[in-house]
């Protein structure tokens, strides 16, 4: 007779994505044991293995959940306080802050071998597809309110979020402000635009 399964416990399967993270964001990718993943989860190591087989594993799931929980707060900013512009920048310091805390991992993963990069990568192209979602709503708001005066909302979309992974990824140099970054693509490149963020009226007006 064979021996029944249990089925895994999404509670605790969020437990032991949640303190996996965390470890990835705070330490260097080679540094994180899953044993100290366990610890951090409050699971048995057999249990944790029974939930993700290897690290690489925990990662690549921890990354999707990751994006996917950005998605959803950066949807709740919709019903936060604040003008149209001041939920962008809190949006754009959100993706910022999360994905430049695990540049470091993505990279070390995607060295690894070249199966492990697509997979890293084909997460991050499927979690900013929703991302996209979410900051062009908060764009169309702004365009409904009249606080912005975006042509397309969906390039300028596909702008912020390309300069968004390239300030995490970073190049050696501290990552800008959320504030820098906000006020950058709302501002544009016009000339005497560094004006007080909620002032703003253009996104990427160039003249």
């Amino acid at each position: 007779m064979s021996q029944l399964v249990r089925p895994l416990d999404p509670d605790r399967s969020r437990r032991i994505l949640e303190a996996g993270m965390r470890l990835f964001s705070g330490m260097p990718y080679a540094d994180v044991h899953m044993e100290a993943v366990a610890a951090a989860a409050g699971v048995a190591k057999p249990t944790l293995y029974r939930y993700f087989p290897t690290k690489e594993a925990l990662f690549i799931a921890g990354l999707a959940w990751t994006l996917a929980e950005l998605r959803e707060a950066i949807g709740a900013t919709r019903t936060t306080g604040g003008d149209e512009a001041r939920r962008l920048e809190v949006a754009v310091g959100l993706v910022l802050e999360r994905i430049g805390r695990l540049s470091p991992a993505l990279h070390a993963i995607e060295s690894r071998s070249s199966d492990l990069g697509e997979k890293s990568r084909r997460v991050l192209r499927e979690g900013f597809d929703g991302l996209r979602d979410a900051l062009a709503a908060l764009l169309r708001d702004g365009v409904a309110a009249g606080r912005f005066d975006v042509p397309d909302v969906d390039l300028a979309v596909m702008m912020v979020l390309g300069g968004i992974r390239m300030a995490a990824h970073g190049t050696g140099r501290e990552a800008p402000s959320p504030t820098a970054v906000a006020a950058f693509f709302l501002n544009g490149l016009r000339a005497g635009a560094a004006v007080p963020l909620p002032a703003v009226r253009r996104l990427g007006a160039l003249a």
